[in-house]
């Protein structure tokens, strides 16, 4: 297919910003610079986000974004969704629908059956594929098969598609990218988060048992015998803030940490520019998530700060070991202990290294990647 066969792409995922989460930000920055090249329409729910807050966000965009509403009761809202994604695929003339999102992936089949023509692309993150819902792990398996391209985030994701499947033979491998604008970013707050430790370690994503940060907690003691200032420091949504805090005080490194929540993208700049280390000790498959990339990895390369990450997930794509990063097991206090050592003791090995693996991921480059396959396909 040509560039000129492209009448208009629809993107349809299940996050979206201003709402948090990797899989929104993912779909947000694909689309702004997709937008580019291709015109583009956005087809989204967003949760933790309100309805004024959506609408100052998508004023501020170039491109259409059309937000489902949200009903009290689930099975109201999942039909709702349904009847408005068969609406939009049969009166408008898409040549390509992007899908990423459990809920997205899963409308592979009704959206095949309202438009034959359309070319479906779905987008893997990782967690869509350790479903531990019998009737869900048929649906997406069936969806997958529907596919006419399957993208992986991560060569990590890839190897959790089955084997015995012609799935991967539609499978390719497109990595994460970073929104270099943030380098564009100015802090204008007036009251900035300012970060202490020495060393100052930083966790960005949600507080969560996936995310690692009890990893880090369960070694702190350790590293604080090691450097007696070090400050860990925890940005996103507190969905198991208690868990974290609790393990922070029975270990009696309460002081040693701060959980700041949520926050938006001027402040982070600020806070990627105070940090020594990015740390993202994810845990894999639990209660069906997993970690396909680590969005937030490329994000501190851009700023020169390296990342301490786990071994055997997706985050091994995101790291280059021993050039951007430590690659460690998150167990492992005794890994954990030394990899901070190295990178915070020898922070010049690896500043240059970090920024130019962060732009080599741009997304105008990793866009590119997605348009060549929807050209090819």
């Amino acid at each position: 297919m040509s560039e000129k066969n492209f009448n208009q792409v629809l993107l349809l995922c299940s996050e979206f910003p201003p709402g948090p989460g990797g899989i929104g930000n993912h779909a947000w920055n694909l689309a702004k610079n997709l937008n580019n090249m291709v015109s583009i329409d956005v087809l989204t729910i967003s949760d933790y986000a309100g309805i004024k807050e959506c609408e100052f966000f998508d004023q501020k965009e170039k491109f259409n974004i059309y937000r489902f509403k949200r009903f009290s009761i689930s099975i109201i809202t999942y039909i709702y969704r349904i009847f408005h994604i068969i609406k939009y695929v049969r009166q408008r003339q898409y040549s390509h629908c992007i899908l990423s999102g459990f809920f997205s992936l899963a409308m592979c089949p009704i959206i095949h059956l309202f438009n034959k023509k359309i070319i479906t692309i779905g987008v893997l993150h990782g967690s869509e594929l350790i479903q531990s819902n019998i009737l869900f792990k048929f649906i997406i398996m069936k969806s997958l098969r529907c596919l006419n391209k399957i993208i992986s985030v991560s060569h990590y994701t890839q190897s959790l598609i089955p084997i015995k499947t012609t799935i991967r033979q539609r499978n390719i491998v497109i990595p994460n990218g970073v929104n270099k604008e943030l380098l564009n970013y100015r802090s204008n707050i007036n009251n900035p988060i300012l970060l202490s430790g020495k060393p100052c370690l930083l966790t960005v994503g949600s507080i969560s048992h996936r995310k690692g940060q009890i990893n880090l907690i369960n070694a702190l003691p350790a590293i604080k015998k090691k450097y007696p200032d070090v400050h860990y420091h925890c940005i996103g949504l507190p969905l198991e803030e208690k868990d974290v805090l609790d393990l922070a005080e029975k270990l009696n490194v309460s002081q040693n940490v701060t959980i700041h929540g949520f926050i938006n993208n001027n402040e982070l700049v600020n806070i990627y520019n105070q940090a020594d280390i990015l740390i993202m000790l994810s845990q894999n498959k639990i209660r069906s998530s997993a970690e396909g990339f680590g969005i937030a990895i490329l994000e501190a390369n851009l700023f020169g700060v390296p990342a301490l990450g786990s071994l055997d997930t997706g985050i091994e794509d995101a790291i280059v070991n021993n050039k951007t990063g430590i690659l460690v097991d998150p167990y492992s206090t005794k890994e954990i202990v030394e990899g901070i050592e190295l990178l915070y003791e020898m922070p010049n090995k690896f500043t240059t290294q970090t920024v130019k693996w962060a732009l080599d991921h741009s997304w105008d480059k990793i866009a590119n990647k997605y348009l060549k396959v929807m050209i090819n396909e």
